[in-house]
């Protein structure tokens, strides 16, 4: 956070199980929120799956005040007064189609939150719901759902331009399609560099994506190149003694990939588990991929879609 990535993503079912001894992922926030006075986060939190909340003993929620007292629960877990974006999911709601919207609606009023999105909804149940924010006297800030190099039906399928259409902002969870996108697993070398033997990902999955993780070594080449040529001519213009600003050069596969879904208009939001993760996602700031780069990227993610061997 103190690097300038401040939005955290969250939701109530996760660490559910935890719950009870405050240890549900919310509450864990919260308590680091508590502990990093000097930095303010952007919180996201998302409405659990009504049915997964059924099984899981969480008992039923109903209409508009199901939504709301859920936000409140996560505001109470969280130590906050509010979060700044509140996100509902695509599964049947009781109550649908307008006791999201109207929920959603009751939330901003009270403060609870100051934007409201929507997760995995396609396009038409997108613009919907859009429509019905729109009838409330708000907006619908945002749609998050999977995206990737490795998994790009939300472009293909015209759902990542119908946000843009409808002044939807996209995010895109799993952007690394948990480890495949990343480039670093392939048919060479499938345990990704790490000791043990241990393969995440069959043979024939890393020979389908060949293509792509071939080309993103490519293009990874090409930025570092592209890069260290910036970066000189940037600094040959600061006087001496005058500090440029400090631009990653030493670009990596995963990096690539994060900065692709940045290229096609999403916001990325990579989960993160160690320091080093922490500082790879960190190295994706402040440089980008041009429209050549994407370009390659696209046609060999195209190539291995279809099984062609370039």
């Amino acid at each position: 956070m103190e690097s300038g990535i401040v939005f955290a993503d969250t939701s109530e079912s996760y660490g559910r199980a935890l719950e009870k001894k405050s240890l549900s992922a919310e509450h864990i926030l919260g308590r680091c929120v508590d502990e990093n006075v000097r930095v303010d986060p952007l919180v996201a939190s998302t409405f659990a799956n009504p049915w997964m909340h059924i099984l899981e003993g969480g008992g039923v929620r109903f209409g508009r005040r199901g939504v709301v007292n859920a936000l409140e629960q996560t505001c109470e877990r969280l130590g906050v007064s509010g979060v700044e974006l509140y996100q509902v999911p695509s599964a049947l709601y009781l109550g649908f189609p307008n006791a999201l919207a109207d929920g959603l609606s009751e939330c901003l009023d009270k403060g609870l939150c100051n934007y409201v999105g929507v997760c995995n909804m396609g396009k038409l149940r997108m613009k919907s719901m859009a429509r019905k924010m729109d009838k409330r006297g708000a907006s619908l800030t945002s749609n998050q759902f999977k995206f990737s190099l490795t998994n790009r039906k939300a472009w293909k399928s015209g759902l990542i331009d119908a946000c843009k259409d409808l002044g939807v902002i996209p995010i895109a969870h799993t952007p690394l399609d948990g480890g495949l996108a990343t480039g670093v697993y392939t048919n060479t070398n499938p345990s990704g560099g790490k000791a043990g033997g241990k393969f995440p990902y069959e043979l024939k999955t890393l020979n389908k994506w060949q293509p792509l993780t071939s080309m993103m070594q490519t293009v990874q080449s090409k930025v570092k190149t592209r890069l260290q040529r910036e970066s000189r001519e940037e600094n040959s213009r600061y006087k001496r003694g005058a500090q440029p600003p400090n631009i990653n050069t030493d670009v990596t596969t995963t990096q690539i990939a994060i900065n692709y879904v940045v290229a096609k208009g999403c916001v990325p939001i990579p989960g993160v588990k160690t320091v080093a993760q922490a500082e790879e996602v960190l190295g994706c700031l402040g440089w980008g991929l041009n429209d050549e780069e994407v370009q390659l990227l696209d046609s060999a993610a195209e190539a291995a879609e279809k099984g062609i061997k370039l």
